[in-house]
């Protein structure tokens, strides 16, 4: 059976995990602290060390790559789920870095201004050491108090998603597709400390609705 080692709340590993919901495939979650990453190095055999990590029997997938999408690859190509047509990997590609990049980017900072804090005291030290060593000292207690700009700032950025979405009831399909998911983790991660709602899109809430279904 297929273990995904993840932190809850992160977008890539509700992404993976929304997909294997989705499509009834039997899976365990363990989940991890995310400043012990011991798990996902021996079981790649340190060739990873982020999550989401997949493994499989004796197969171990990680996201090697910095555009990582090999545990999404992996899943779609062992039950052939057909999230990656051939035919839309370009539109694909590129709505793909605008979600993890522009919209992760600021939705994030949002999410992780709720749950650092509720993290056990060395988890949660490690999470502001990480997020300091990338983003600067006092980084956290900024995006407390720019939470009010940082959701604005989310919100004009799913506009355009939201206007995809008033001609088609998924991004770029009559289905989901794998950016379906991607985005689907983003917004699950802006959500996830349950302080945040999403902003008044009227085509994005239908389309939240719809991938939450079982």
């Amino acid at each position: 059976m297929i273990t995904l080692i993840q932190f809850p709340w992160s977008p890539f590993c509700i992404t993976v995990r929304r997909m294997m919901e989705r499509h009834k495939i039997p899976h365990r979650v363990k989940n991890i602290p995310s400043h012990n990453r011991e798990a996902v190095i021996n079981a790649t055999k340190g060739r990873a060390y982020t999550v989401p990590c997949l493994t499989d029997s004796k197969t171990a997938v990680g996201d090697f790559t910095d555009f990582g999408q090999e545990v999404a690859r992996y899943i779609d190509r062992k039950h052939k789920l057909g999230l990656f047509p051939r035919d839309k990997e370009g539109i694909q590609a590129i709505l793909a870095r605008y979600i993890e990049n522009d919209l992760e980017g600021v939705g994030f900072k949002v999410d992780d201004s709720y749950v650092i804090p509720t993290r056990p005291l060395v988890e949660r030290t490690m999470l502001i050491r990480h997020k300091e060593r990338k983003f600067g000292k006092g980084c956290v207690a900024q995006w407390t108090r720019d939470r009010a700009k940082l959701n604005r700032q989310f919100a004009e950025l799913l506009k355009p998603l939201d206007n995809m979405l008033a001609g088609s009831d998924y991004l770029v399909a009559d289905r989901p597709l794998f950016v379906d998911y991607d985005l689907y983790g983003i917004v699950e991660n802006y959500l996830f400390s349950g302080k945040t709602k999403l902003p008044p899109l009227k085509q994005l809430q239908r389309w939240h609705r719809a991938m939450s279904r079982r």
